[in-house]
This record gives C-alpha cells, sequence and structure tokens, in this order.
C-alpha cells in the first residue's frame, strides 16, 4: 500500500511477524527504504496513534530515513498471551529480531518513548546481524533496576504514582477515568488545544484491560548489559521536556550522565511527556541530526 504523500521509494508497508515463541507481533514500515534503520518501539496503544501522525506527515524524516514501528506484544494489533512469564526480556528482544528480520533491517537505531525505552535494555542481548547500532529515547524512562515499580519509585512524579493503582482498578468507572488522567497528563494543555486527539488517545488507552496493563508495568529487566554498552561508547540522545507531569527527568538524565560516555542530552523547555508530539519539529531535528552523524 503506498501513502498519498510518499514516492516509489516510501512504499508503507503491514505486516504480522511471528516471534520466537509464536507471539504475532504487529508492524509497519514507511520512509526512504535506502536511507538509515530507524525503528520506533511503543508502550501503551495510544501512542501509535500519534506516532503514526506525527511521524509519517513529516517528510523531512522519512525521505531520509526507513521508520519501522510496531506494536510491542499485548498492545494494539500485536497478541496478548496471558501469562506475566511470556513478558520476558529474552521474548521482548525475540520480537524486535522478528520485526527487523520481517522487513530486513539491519544494524537499526532504536526510538523509546515512555516505557517503551524498556526495550533498549532487552536489545543489548541480542546477537548479530540485528543488534541495534545506536539507541536514543524521546521523554522516556531509564532503566536502572529490575522492575518497573521501582522505576515509577525513582523517576515517578506524584500523578504517576496516584494513576498506577487505578489503571489496574476493577472499578470500571475509576479504571475509565484514571485513563482519561493519564492522557491529560501527557499532553500539557490537552484539554484546551487538543480535543480530538484527546478523545483519539483516551479511545485507544481504553482498548488495554487491567491485565494489559499489569503486565507492561511489571516485567522484569536488568540494565546491566545497557550499562556497560554505554560506558564502551554506546550512542544515546536523551531528549525530554522540563515540563512533563508524569516523571522527573532529572533523574533519568543523571543516569545517564553516570553510564554513557557517548550522549547527547536535549531539554525542551515547555516539553510535556508526549514532546513528540507537542514540539514534532524539534524532536524530528534532533533525530536526523543523531541518525545522520
Amino acid at each position: 500500500m503506498v501513502h498519498p504523500f510518499l514516492t516509489d521509494k516510501m512504499s508503507k508497508v503491514s505486516k504480522l511477524v511471528k516471534s520466537s515463541d509464536g507471539c504475532e507481533i504487529f508492524a509497519e514500515g514507511a520512509g526512504n527504504l535506502e536511507g538509515s534503520n530507524h525503528y520506533l518501539g511503543s508502550w501503551f496503544r495510544f501512542i501509535y496513534s500519534r506516532f503514526q501522525q506525527s511521524f509519517s506527515k513529516t517528510i523531512s524524516l522519512l525521505s531520509k530515513v526507513y521508520l519501522v514501528r510496531y506494536d510491542m506484544r499485548s498492545h494494539g494489533r500485536s497478541a496478548r498471551p496471558v501469562d506475566q512469564s511470556d513478558y520476558s526480556s529474552p521474548n521482548f528482544a525475540a520480537d524486535f529480531t522478528a520485526v527487523a528480520e520481517g522487513f530486513n533491517r539491519k544494524k537499526p537505531y532504536v526510538l523509546g518513548w515512555s516505557l517503551g525505552g524498556k526495550s533498549v535494555e532487552r536489545l543489548q542481548r541480542m546477537s548479530a546481524p540485528t543488534v541495534p547500532q545506536a539507541m536514543y529515547r524521546a521523554s522516556s524512562t531509564f532503566p536502572r533496576s529490575l522492575t518497573s515499580e521501582r522505576i515509577m519509585m525513582d523517576l515517578g512524579k506524584q500523578c504517576l504514582k496516584d494513576l498506577h493503582p487505578r489503571l489496574l482498578s476493577q472499578d470500571v468507572a475509576d479504571a475509565l477515568k484514571a485513563r482519561i488522567d493519564f492522557v491529560d497528563s501527557t499532553i500539557n494543555d490537552c484539554n484546551a488545544s487538543n480535543w480530538d486527539d484527546r478523545l483519539l488517545w483516551v479511545g485507544a488507552f481504553s482498548h488495554l484491560n487491567a491485565n494489559d496493563v499489569l503486565n507492561a508495568m511489571s516485567r522484569q529487566q536488568d540494565p546491566e548489559p545497557l550499562f556497560a554498552a554505554g560506558r564502551q561508547g554506546l550512542r544515546l540522545l536523551h531528549v525530554y521536556g522540563d515540563a512533563d507531569q508524569q516523571l522527573d527527568n532529572v533523574v533519568a538524565e543523571a543516569q545517564v550522565s553516570q553510564h554513557f560516555i557517548n550522549k547527547r542530552v536535549v531539554v525542551i523547555k515547555g516539553g510535556g511527556h508526549a514532546l513528540f508530539y507537542e514540539f514534532q519539529g524539534q524532536v524530528v531535528e534532533e533525530v536526523l541530526a543523531f541518525v545522520t552523524q
């Protein structure tokens, strides 16, 4: 399928790929097939809607790189295993490998947003030829412990800590309200200027049930291989907004400084959690500079 604004070399492809344990992963690719590899990971379902709208409309990006984004397991159109044991780091790394091989991508760059940034840690356990050659994250959490709960203790602001139990609530009314509150805290001044997008994000987030959220928030990780790669020179771009309502990115920046010798940290004044949405032009500029360096 060719998107209206894409040239012949920038065709859009959608497909389901099968991971090593049989889990089907939905992925899409678009952009310059001869450009740099560039991967978009995701977190809760609604961010795909915004990534698709934001990045797919940025000709300056698609003309230079080939973008592949995919729904992580339990998200969007990918399969939803029930057991938490299915959400191990090796399984997530295998999902990425399946996507990379499905699109014939080698040595890709990785972009993770929010908890999608945790995919970076897992990918350090992969082997050539699909292991990423460089990584960066926009408005993302930075892995420093074995569980997401600990990360939330370190990085999460009170807003996010209060939302956590409500997102898992069996009270239907409060669970829905929690999803609305979550979206409202993701985009600054969301109600004032982004009403249509707010409805889109809330509707997409409501697609996830409590078990999906629990699996997303409780998966195990070990960041030491990533830290070791950082100390050995793995490049990292860390972009965040200083008005993020959910995360204390100063803590993340401190971790980046400790473990990455080859890094670029960009703080966008007034930027919220969904930085790629609020400051699309600036984020794209930083991404292009990083992958074409």
